[in-house]
């Protein structure tokens, strides 16, 4: 997709018209139950926008869609420091463990990591920002477990964490409905700060997305925190999250 072959969202006597076509890049796990929302929520505002949604897994393919000058607005981990877009924190991401459900550590509140170090994982591609989450947790909290499987897709590692394949670490969002129940946070807490990148200076379908963003639910979805744990929550460093470069 180039930005010189599609058409800017355009406005049209009023804002209630506006056409065109708006395009958001969204890290591959991050929002996944929001972004249905959002959008629902804009089309009702702006029935005749399109919108095209790109699920990146690798950073770089993030950086390269906004370099290109491709992407309206971009969900990410991390920050936006320095580029052309302006970032807005929505919230905290907290990952969760994903175990079959014979598993006993299901029976916690919460998991500790180091329990877990025997257990085989499924992990994501190499290049994913997935995957640079649980190598950097792993590597604080010297474990070095086997893996089992690398896939590309956060559905795939939950269910095959579900059917006893291994254990798997994913943002709460990325479970997909009906797989909650085999789902437990962890301790050491990890978790992410999530960030709309948007554009400067755009139409009006922009900061309307961004404020459907805002209304959504990003807080440790689902699960209670107790103070104990809070203060050891593992934050990613900027080596496992994304920055939009200056252009």
């Amino acid at each position: 997709v180039r930005a010189a072959q599609r058409a800017r969202a355009t406005a049209r006597a009023g804002a209630e018209e506006l056409d065109g076509e708006l395009v958001v890049a969204a890290q591959m796990g991050l929002g996944t139950r929001q972004l249905p929302g959002a959008l629902s929520a804009l089309r009702r505002r702006f029935p005749r926008l399109e919108v095209t949604v790109f699920e990146e897994a690798n950073p770089t393919e993030l950086e390269r869609l906004a370099r290109r000058g491709v992407v309206d607005l971009v969900l990410m981990a991390g920050s936006c420091d320095g580029g052309p877009y302006v970032g807005h924190h929505l919230g905290d991401e907290e990952f969760v463990v994903v175990m079959s459900p014979e598993h006993a550590q299901l029976a916690g509140e919460r998991v500790e990591l180091r329990v877990l170090e025997r257990r085989a994982w499924i992990r994501f591609d190499h290049d994913s920002a997935l995957d640079g989450v649980l190598r950097d947790v792993l590597r604080d909290n010297a474990m070095a477990p086997a893996t089992v499987a690398r896939v590309s897709q956060t559905a795939t590692a939950v269910r095959w964490a579900a059917q006893g394949l291994g254990v798997t670490l994913v943002p709460t969002s990325a479970v997909p409905p009906g797989f909650e129940h085999l789902t437990r946070p962890v301790h050491p807490a990890v978790s992410l700060p999530t960030v709309a990148a948007v554009r400067p200076r755009t139409g009006p379908a922009e900061p309307a997305l961004l404020e459907f963003l805002r209304q959504e639910t990003w807080h440790h979805i689902g699960f209670s925190v107790s103070g104990s744990e809070t203060a050891h929550n593992w934050v990613a460093p900027p080596s496992v999250t994304n920055s939009i470069p200056v252009l």
